[in-house]
């Protein structure tokens, strides 16, 4: 039987299996690109939506806590200008746009922030590598809620004073006001004053004996923690602590070098009763003292530098002056019932 050969159509054949090979090769290059694209879209424009999510959210929180500390010292202002400069000032870009600025409540403020187009002033986020895809831009926002009002729970330094001496410095028409709406409007006299809390406490006109302190009390409180400072909440009794000494410790000498850096909230009392550390003392709400000078033992590491004025050998006693201040300090606890004698913190609530 003859053998048939190779027709002279084979060689044709094999091309054309070879050209839909290629094709095939390039329609899965192209799969492939597309996917590649939306890797790379995921990895640089979704890692920049998140960036710019959280430059948002932080201009809103700086925004709400400065327009709440604003109007927590009793002029808001013009809130839009103060939101647009720490929504803009927290962008890596220098451009954030301001949804919205409302007020839920007399004591609190929402600020919306949304992203914004640097170089056009849009308000929408530009994608880049999602463009292959069809997406251009997108928008992204974030929002927070700021509080203000009197602290009446909150870590601070372990001394009371009377309600009765607070209220000395005080003008008339400041206690007549606080008296009957729980709040003053302006400072409490700046009269420096040295509250000792040893057994030569001076008097004050109009209050009880000794200031209300009780023998062996001193104003003292029971520290907590660290053993440095006393966790306050002015819906309680607190228990006092004999002696009238700061505590020695190491962390505890050191943290009295930030006492003079900023006024120090100190709870007021308006009845003691008990002796020694058997005190109890009943809070009612937290004053702001300017500490300029200090002498809480014998040794030098516990005292400052000079001491306070006419406050020498056996003295003990701190030297300041009553203040209004606003504290951004967390862990403070707000409340609408307790009064407030010059102490506003501000807090983030949502």
């Amino acid at each position: 039987m003859r053998r048939l050969g190779p027709t002279k159509y084979s060689p044709r054949l094999r091309l054309s299996e070879n050209e839909h090979e290629r094709g095939a090769v390039s329609v899965i290059v192209a799969f492939l690109l597309v996917v590649l694209l939306g890797f790379a879209a995921l990895a640089v424009d979704v890692g920049a939506m998140y960036s710019e999510k959280a430059q948002l959210q932080n201009g809103a929180d700086a925004s709400a806590l400065a327009i709440a500390s604003d109007c927590a010292q009793g002029a808001c202002g013009d809130v839009f200008a103060t939101g647009r400069a720490y929504a803009n000032g927290n962008a890596n870009d220098d451009s954030s746009g301001i949804q919205s600025i409302t007020f839920p409540d007399t004591t609190t403020v929402r600020v919306e922030t949304n992203a914004r187009d640097a170089s056009t002033g849009a308000d929408h986020f530009s994608l880049y590598f999602a463009r292959a895809m069809g997406f251009n831009e997108t928008e992204i926002d974030a929002s927070a809620e700021a509080a203000w009002g009197a602290p009446s729970a909150g870590n601070t330094l372990p001394w009371t004073i009377s309600q009765c001496v607070f209220e000395q410095f005080l003008s008339p028409s400041q206690l007549s006001e606080l008296n009957s709406t729980g709040s003053f409007t302006g400072d409490p006299t700046a009269t420096p004053i040295l509250m000792r809390y040893d057994k030569n406490t001076p008097d004050y006109p109009g209050c009880v004996a000794q200031n209300g302190y009780n023998p062996g009390g001193f104003g003292w409180l029971e520290t907590t923690g660290s053993g440095c400072t006393a966790d306050i909440d002015i819906a309680a009794t607190v228990e006092g602590q004999p002696g009238n000494n700061f505590p020695n410790e190491a962390d505890c000498v050191a943290l009295l070098a930030s006492f003079m850096d900023e006024p120090a909230l100190i709870p007021l009392f308006t009845t003691a009763t008990g002796n020694g550390g058997n005190a109890i003392y009943s809070l009612t709400g937290f004053a702001a003292f300017q500490v300029t000078a200090y002498k809480f033992g014998g040794g030098s590491s516990v005292s400052s530098d000079p001491p306070p004025a006419g406050c020498s050998r056996n003295c003990r006693g701190i030297e300041g002056f009553f203040t209004r201040y606003v504290s951004l300090a967390e862990g403070m606890t707000l409340s609408g019932s307790v009064p407030d004698f010059g102490v506003t913190s501000v807090s983030l609530s949502g």
